[in-house]
Parts: C-alpha cells; structure tokens; sequence
C-alpha cells in the first residue's frame, strides 16, 4: 500500500512539470530581445551646436568670428549593462568628431582690422561614463549617460592676405570636459534598433600660451544605429 502511494506521488509530481515561478536552467542562454540586450555597439551621425564659437587670436588682440556653429559630427559608443530589472545600469564609452571652416577677424583695440584669418578646425573627444537603460514595451528603449570626457583640437589657420597654396600654420592641443546624454530606440527587427539621441558638451582645449583656448561648449544631436549583443 505504502509503495502504491508513493508511485502515484511521483507522477502526480511529473505530471505538475517544473515550478513556473524558477527560471529553467536553459534561459540564461536564450537570446534577448535587442532593446534589453546587454551590450549596444551605437554608431552616430549628427550635428554639433556651440552657445559659443572657438576664439583664436593673438595676445592683445579682438575676435571676432563669422562662420557657422554649427558642425557635423561623426561618432561611436559601446554600452555595457551590468545589472538587471526594469532600470538596468552600466558603463558606457565612446568617440565623437566634429569639423568645420571658418573665418577669424583679428582687430587692435581701436577697431583697426590687423588682419583675417581662414581656420580649418577639427574636434576629437574620447568620454567614459556611467550608463543606464530602460526596456519598454513594443521594442522601444531610453537610455543615458554621463561622465568625463579627453578634448582634442587641432586648428590649421591661413592669412587671407598670403598667396593661393601657402601652407597653414598647424596649432594642436588637448584638454578635458564633461558630457552627458541620452536618447531612445526601436528595434528593427533582429539585433538592429534605430533612434535619436541628444548629447551636451562643456570642455576646452589648451593651444599654448599665445592663444585662448578652444572652448567646446554645446549639444549635439544626433541618429544612432545600434547592434545589440
């Protein structure tokens, strides 16, 4: 009788299956949606715009600048999630250039025009931050970071009053900042989420001590393609 019992124990326990409230050993495994990936590898294009233009000129001397603000930018980030839940956190590091031509007025004090000068200036910025993202339903995904960030400019400059094919004269420095951003996509289909995404900028670059800094203060905006993993 007793060994009757405990033969229908065990396929009443068989017939239950597995505890819906465990996780089966396998799911680790499976494949996550790409709006709740771990890893994003984000590829950027969009425009930077400075509240203020990058000021280079001699000691003793105005400025004044009459090109655009408005730069192109190219650029990449990598995210990484290190928890899990409705708000995940992580790491996040990227790259980001921006270009542009413009055209510097250098006067005395009186107002005298000394001379004008053509610029080719080229930004390249590394930044390392924390990070965290939201999965929401329908594929879509928030995210944002921030944290410090590496400057570099390099600015090549020529008078306007120098023959065609003079070579410019090369200026370069470095110096640090701080950004933060965020932004939001949606998954394509696959491993692919397209979005927008807004990043604000407040660092400098140090030419040496015959020049003003470069200062690179502004937001950027821009389209992002994701590769989740």
């Amino acid at each position: 009788m007793t060994a009757s019992l405990a033969v229908a124990a065990l396929a009443l326990a068989a017939c239950a299956g597995p505890d819906q409230g465990e996780q089966a050993p396998w799911e680790p495994f499976l494949p996550r949606r790409a709006s709740a990936a771990t890893d994003h590898v984000q590829g950027i294009v969009g425009i930077t715009q400075f509240s203020s233009g990058p000021a280079i000129a001699a000691p003793g001397t105005n400025v004044v600048n009459d090109g655009e603000q408005t730069f192109p930018m190219l650029g990449g980030a990598f995210q990484h999630t290190m928890t899990d839940g409705d708000i995940r956190f992580g790491i996040e590091g990227g790259l980001s250039g921006s270009w542009q031509s413009t055209r510097t007025v250098l006067a005395l004090g009186n107002g005298a025009i000394v001379t004008q000068r053509e610029n080719d200036l080229l930004l390249l910025d590394g930044f390392v931050g924390a990070y965290a993202t939201i999965p929401l339903e329908g594929g879509w995904r928030i995210y944002g970071g921030a944290g410090p960030m590496l400057q570099y400019a390099s600015v090549k400059t020529l008078s306007v009053d120098q023959p065609p094919g003079s070579e410019r004269d090369a200026i370069d420095g470095v110096g640090g900042g701080w950004y933060a951003r965020a932004g939001f996509e949606l998954e394509l289909g696959g491993p692919l989420l397209l979005g927008f995404g807004v990043r604000w900028v407040d660092s400098y670059a140090y030419l040496g001590p015959d020049f003003r800094d470069v200062i690179v203060e502004g937001v950027q905006f821009g389209l992002t393609l994701s590769q989740s993993y």
